[in-house]
Formats: C-alpha cells, sequence, structure tokens
C-alpha cells in the first residue's frame, strides 16, 4: 500500500462498490472523509477497511495507478516524440531556409567577382594600348592643344575688333548727344 488516502473514484475500484454506493455512506456519516487543498474528498484507508472490511482489496487500486502512469508515460513519450518531431522539421526548414541564402550569396558574389575581373582585364588592355601607341597619344595631345591655342587667339582678336566696334559707336552716341545739347531750343522745337 504506498496511498493512505483515496478519492472516491480510487475507493469504488478498492472495495467494489459504486460510486453511489461510497457518497451515500458518506452522506449518512457512515465513512468519514477530508479534503485536500482543491476541494476533492478524501477516505482513509483505515477508514475504507473499518466500513467494507473484506471487500478491500488495494491490490487493484495499485495496479490501477501503475496502468495509469504508464499510460500517462505512454502518452507523454508519444507527445514528446511528436514534439521532437515538429522540433526538427522547423529546424529542418530552417537549415534549407539558410542554405538557400548561403546559395544566392555565393552567386552574387561569384558574379560580382566576374565583373570585377573583366573591368581588370578591361583596363589592363587600355594601359597595353596606351604603352603601345604612347607616341600616337603624345602627338593627339599636343594637336589639341595647338588648336586651342589657335581658337583662344581667334576668340582675343574678335573681341578686340568687338570692343573697338563698340567704341565707335559709342563716341557717336556722345558726340549726337552733345550736338543735340548745343542746340537752342528753337532749333530743337522745329528739327
Amino acid at each position: 500500500m504506498t496511498n493512505t488516502k483515496y478519492t472516491i473514484s480510487a475507493a469504488n475500484r478498492i472495495t467494489g462498490k459504486s460510486r453511489t454506493t461510497i457518497t451515500k455512506h458518506i452522506r449518512a456519516g457512515r465513512l468519514s472523509v477530508t479534503q485536500d487543498d482543491q476541494g476533492n474528498k478524501l477516505i482513509d484507508a483505515a477508514e475504507l477497511i473499518r466500513v467494507y472490511g473484506d471487500d478491500c482489496n488495494f491490490d487493484r487500486e495499485e495496479k490501477s495507478t501503475d496502468q495509469t502512469s504508464a499510460g500517462h508515460s505512454t502518452g507523454n513519450s508519444s507527445l514528446e516524440v511528436q514534439q521532437l518531431k515538429d522540433q526538427l522539421a522547423r529546424e529542418t526548414t530552417e537549415r534549407e531556409r539558410e542554405r538557400q541564402q548561403y546559395r544566392e550569396q555565393i552567386e552574387h558574389l561569384q558574379e560580382t567577382l566576374k565583373r570585377a575581373q573583366e573591368g581588370q582585364n578591361s583596363v589592363t588592355r587600355l594601359l597595353e594600348n596606351q604603352k603601345q601607341g604612347r607616341g600616337d597619344w603624345e602627338e593627339a595631345i599636343k594637336t589639341i592643344e595647338k588648336r586651342l591655342a589657335n581658337q583662344e587667339q581667334a576668340t582675343k582678336a574678335e573681341l578686340e575688333s568687338l570692343k573697338a566696334a563698340a567704341n565707335k559707336k559709342l563716341m557717336r552716341y556722345r558726340d549726337a548727344l552733345e550736338k543735340e545739347r548745343n542746340k537752342s531750343f528753337w532749333q530743337r522745337l522745329w528739327s
């Protein structure tokens, strides 16, 4: 006997009496009970022996308890197995997502490296071409410098001629203004 207090259902299994009969005996005061913290009615083993005597078989309750705990452990283990399977599935999905991200990053880096190598090859070809035709580059730059110098001189000459023409016009306007000022009132009126 591992337990000393039993619920009404456990007393039913121990004595073979129905729950209704046990409840009637409790109400009639023939069988005394106590209550646990949750308010469950508990019957002491000695009380069951006092009232039901030889009808009590505590082995039936212990077997029932063993089967229930075995059922709970089997139920718990199958629940744990299912939870572990679910967790494994989630982690597998997460690892696959991470692998896919790594594959995409690798592809992106390979493409970037390829473009960088192509750019480097282009620069190398340009430098090689420049080294081979260095005299051509220098000559082309000198030609451009001469052309720019000639255009600058032509622009300066044109600017000087425009300044001279503007000064001539300005002088004519000043002379005309001065003549207009020197006229008398009657000359201005009739002209």
